[in-house]
């Protein structure tokens, strides 16, 4: 089947750190597939009250990961940006990611006790027990969080760190979920999706004035983001959202060419997520 066969290509690229997660892993063992509504002895009216009206938190499911996720790496050539907006949030551009270590073998303690021979013979030499793996709802090995909180605004985070630091919660965060170890997903945690997050890039562009170099940095910080790209040799820069990633820089900067002749320093994958905004 093409998914799986995808699958088992992805993890020749993530053994090494797969080998290294195995002989430290210090995971707590997994519980089947939950009940919907995890964590519904915890107020989580008093956190939707504290966001933004655009915000969104939702209940979400291994049934979303089988929907709205699994069928896109049955075609030919699965592509991430048919996983980013997927309503539920949860979709992660390698199928594997989803279960713990990338590796959907049923297992209660993350692994612990298995060896990278035993995965590799799973996923690369007999897959024949995959798909039976992965479509399990309980499958203990299941690494998908099953509350998701779509922030728009600075506050909307702000309201989610406090809420989790209040009730023990862990937390993850993701937006395309571009990592070759699934970092952007874990089981029992609130996940901040950051795909709706307000973005800028599309506006963003400014050129910067060169004569304010050597100026001090004003205390509303507004000449700051100019004075750092002046001092690397770069005469403009972009603003971009903390849930854009480079497909929405490189559009934004497509539109702007248009007019000027901006050229973005940034990676060859567009769905990876930005960590500054230079033109050149």
């Amino acid at each position: 089947m093409a998914s799986f066969a995808g699958a088992a290509r992805f993890l020749l690229l993530t053994v090494l750190g797969f080998a290294g997660n195995l002989s430290t892993s210090t995971a707590d063992a997994a519980s089947a597939s939950p009940e919907s509504g995890w964590r519904s002895d915890l107020d989580w009216a008093a956190l939707t009250s504290k966001l933004s009206p655009s915000a969104s938190l939702i209940d979400t499911s291994y049934d979303n990961y089988k929907d709205e996720c699994v069928p896109e790496f049955y075609e030919p050539s699965p592509t991430n940006h048919a996983l980013i907006d997927q309503p539920s949030g949860m979709c992660l551009p390698h199928l594997l990611l989803g279960w713990e270590m990338s590796w959907p073998r049923p297992s209660e303690n993350g692994h612990l006790n298995q060896t990278v021979a035993q995965a590799l013979t799973d996923i690369l030499v007999d897959p024949s027990n995959l798909e039976g793996w992965v479509l399990d709802p309980t499958n203990p090995s299941l690494n998908l969080p099953y509350k998701v909180l779509f922030p728009s605004i600075a506050s909307d985070v702000v309201a989610a760190v406090n809420f989790a630091k209040e009730n023990g919660l862990e937390i993850s965060v993701k937006n395309s979920g571009h990592s070759y170890q699934g970092a952007s997903s874990k089981k029992n945690t609130l996940l901040l999706n950051m795909n709706r997050y307000t973005h800028y890039a599309a506006t963003g562009i400014t050129d910067c004035d060169a004569s304010i170099l050597g100026s001090t940095v004003t205390e509303d910080l507004s000449n700051q983001p100019c004075l750092l790209s002046l001092a690397k040799n770069k005469s403009s820069l972009i603003r971009v959202g903390g849930g854009e990633n480079f497909d929405k820089v490189y559009r934004a900067v497509i539109a702007a060419n248009e007019e000027e002749g901006y050229r973005p320093s940034g990676p060859r994958i567009d769905c990876v997520e930005r960590n500054s905004g230079v033109l050149e």
